[in-house]
């Protein structure tokens, strides 16, 4: 493979214009507090200590359900040898000193354990100096514990409270003393791997949560969107808001270059005064996109675009292919998936002495800073965003579009404005997931080996809003996974780019799950076509890649791989293993899937998930399993009901009438997840299980019914087709 940038290159370039280091510098004296003030002490922009001994972690991560913030406390407290009950999180203002703020990859663990672990024991190390010094004691003779630092000669101690109260911290440690400080070994763990109830549960569950549509603000006003009907390159020639002057409760009509709206007192006065809007629009060049003209446009591409780049060419596939036994080739297609959080895109803005104030959960808070601060003119410090509770992201906000549109209203208006989308404005006007074609074709030598691969993979990439492509024109988000780790002399992957008019964007998966769905389906494929058993064909590739080897071995031995032939008639087992799109620190997944095929209607019904992950250290035991069991299920939804069509350049979909998404009574009876016992520094868990739905489903199927399904989702007139070709 011959990828030029890793993801902290790739990240470095984005909308913000910069690059981003993530430190924890220790500040001046005292924090820069006045060692006489009775106020909190901060050490650095990780946390703070009260007087009162209370330790605040602050979360520049988004909180949307997966409960990242305990545990990135529980990395701070277990070095800081805090009590746990002394801590509490918060989830600060954006601002250009806390680095890159950004939630997606699963990089939240991976990416800040270690600073966060210097920062906690940087801090602690300082407070037993203040204390020893306090006491009039050796440093070498005390401890830190539970809160407190404790003389062991004597017994005589201090808490951190007393120590910040009576300001007792002057001394600083450079980045050079930090990053020489010995961490913990994983044995001497308290609090890291322990299961803790999480912290952001409490108000979730007796209201006091506030999530960013819950925002109000005094004067606050409301807006509405008049959008295009296409999705991509149309824009408004004319307005004529005399109707709309004429709803109760109307304000005024914006129109700017880039949008049209109108404000009123109220939501549902807005809605009205927008719907009475005449606004003409030139259609553009993408009115007649539909969806079987982009399948024909990715599969011509596929066939003919012979100029595109390579993303990973190793040995000879011509000559190899020569070679070949036997070879076999086969098409996969996924549709536009899209992201469907339960809470619409929404967020209150205000505009006032040259700055916004964004009131709206984002997972990129980084980029909001930079983009925002390019459009308005203004320097990145003057856009602040507050961050609230997500009702889901998924990826979906990573994009600023919204918060976009209510900073352009609120600067016109001169006061906040409330914008809301609607369910159906929210699914016409997603991000989707690009749909992809890839065409796999591989080769077997006379001994069923592999020793050939050859990919054309065809999708749209989002990468021109997060910082462009690579000097090859790559995006690597959107092809990494076809970068397997399998054992196979000679491979090539042409990286095809297939613009279609619909924007697109990253949904929750670590690397896209349309390319594990080729590989690992195609892997299975290939292991019939050779006559052996799918589990053990993948091992005998995995010779360089022992911990995914391990997982699969776990969970074949859980779910109970051997019993196949024992099965009832329609019912299968699929196996699939995959990475995460990090070659240097991967999350390690397989899974099981045991599926019930109805030949006659073409439903299929997943019984049973057996899961195993080999993630590194594990933080929270709970949060991992939770995590993995939500991401698996993400990926059935995804699998079995998940479409977007196009028609006259816009998504036909509007509401989950139409746009179907998992159900509670479609869950497996069981899903098991088993979790690998590892010192390994700590990898992600945020999405891992998605990527493994799709392959093992596919290969369920086809062991239930004989079917090969290639086509995403698994729809009963799909399954049904791939039957009767069967």
């Amino acid at each position: 493979m011959t990828t030029e940038f890793s993801r902290r290159d790739f990240l470095k370039t984005s909308a913000a214009g910069a690059g981003f280091l993530l430190t924890f510098r220790i500040a001046g004296p005292n924090g820069g507090l006045d060692a006489s003030a009775a106020g909190a002490w901060e050490p650095n922009v990780a946390f703070t200590i009260d007087p009162s001994g209370i330790v605040t972690v602050h979360i520049t991560k988004a909180e949307m359900g997966q409960g990242v913030g305990t545990a990135l406390a529980q990395i701070v407290a277990e070095e800081l040898e805090a009590d746990w009950k002394d801590v509490r999180i918060d989830y600060p203002t954006s601002d250009p000193k806390y680095g890159l703020m950004i939630t997606g990859g699963s990089w939240s663990v991976n990416w800040t354990f270690d600073a966060l672990s210097r920062a906690g024991a940087g801090a602690r190390q300082l407070l037993v100096q203040a204390a020893a010094k306090s006491m009039g004691v050796d440093p070498a003779e005390c401890v830190a514990e539970n809160s407190h630092v404790r003389h062991l000669p004597t017994g005589r101690n201090l808490s951190y409270g007393d120590i910040v109260s009576k300001g007792l911290v002057s001394a600083t440690l450079s980045d050079e003393e930090l990053k020489k400080i010995q961490l913990k070994k994983p044995s001497e763990y308290k609090i890291v791997g322990r299961w803790i109830q999480r912290l952001d549960i409490p108000e979730k569950t007796n209201g006091r949560a506030k999530y960013g549509i819950d925002r109000f603000l005094p004067g606050m006003v409301y807006a509405k969107v008049a959008y295009p009907p296409v999705r991509t390159g149309c824009t408004h020639k004319g307005v004529d808001d005399s109707a709309a002057k004429q709803v109760k409760g109307y304000i005024r009509t914006v129109v700017t270059d880039d949008l049209v709206a109108v404000v009123a007192d109220s939501y549902e006065n807005a809605v009205k005064a927008r719907d009475a809007l005449k606004v003409t629009w030139d259609l553009g060049p993408n009115a007649n996109v539909s969806t079987e003209s982009i399948m024909k446009t990715y599969g011509d591409k596929a066939k003919n675009d012979t100029s595109a780049p390579s993303w990973v060419d190793v040995g000879d596939v011509n000559e190899a292919f020569k070679r070949a036994i036997k070879v076999h080739e086969a098409a996969y297609w996924t549709d536009y998936v899209g992201h469907a959080p339960m809470e619409p895109m929404n967020c209150v803005a205000r505009f006032q002495d040259g700055v916004f104030d964004f009131f709206s959960g984002s997972q990129f808070q980084t980029r909001v800073m930079g983009d925002l601060s390019k459009k308005f003119g203004v320097d990145a410090t003057k856009i602040r965003v507050h961050q609230q509770y997500l009702g889901g992201g998924f990826g979906r906000r990573l994009e600023p579009d919204v918060i976009l549109e209510a900073g352009i209203i609120a600067k016109e208006v001169g006061k906040p404005v409330k914008l809301i989308r609607s369910r159906e404005e929210d699914v016409k006007l997603d991000f989707y997931r690009s749909c992809t074609l890839q065409l796999v074709k591989g080769g077997l030598d006379s001994a069923g080996a592999v020793i050939a691969w050859q990919n054309a993979l065809v999708a749209a990439y989002p990468s021109d809003r997060y910082g462009g492509t690579d000097k090859q024109g790559r995006d690597q988000f959107s092809l990494n996974g076809s970068d397997h780790y399998y054992d196979i002399p000679n491979q090539f992957v042409r990286a095809i780019r297939g613009e279609t008019g619909m924007e697109v964007g990253y949904v929750r998966a670590v690397a896209p799950n349309y390319t594990f769905f080729a590989v690992e389906t195609f892997v299975d494929e290939l292991a019939h076509l050779a006559g052996v058993d799918p589990l053990s064909f993948r091992l005998q590739m995995l010779g360089g890649a022992p911990r995914l080897a391990g997982v699969l071995k776990l969970v074949a031995d859980k779910a109970g791989w051997d019993r196949r032939g024992s099965l009832p008639k329609g019912v299968g087992l699929g196996i699939a293993g995959v990475t995460a799109q990090e070659k240097a620190s991967p999350t390690w997944t397989a899974t099981v899937l045991q599926a019930r095929v109805d030949s006659s209607t073409g439903h299929v019904k997943v019984e049973k998930i057996w899961c195993a992950v080999d993630c590194g250290l594990v933080i929270n035991p709970d949060g991992v399993r939770n995590q993995m069991e939500g991401s698996l299920l993400f990926g059935m939804s995804n699998a079995l009901k998940e479409r977007a069509t196009v028609k006259n350049g816009a998504i036909v979909q509007s509401n989950f009438h139409d746009y179907q998404v998992l159900r509670m009574n479609e869950i497996p009876d069981e899903v098991n997840v088993y979790v690998t016992e590892s010192r390994e520094f700590p990898t992600g868990v945020g999405e891992p299980g998605v990527t493994t739905i799709l392959p093992a489903l596919s290969n369920a199927i086809f062991a239930a019914s004989g079917a090969r399904v290639r086509t995403s989702p698994y729809t009963p007139d799909r399954v049904m087709e791939a039957i009767r070709k069967a």
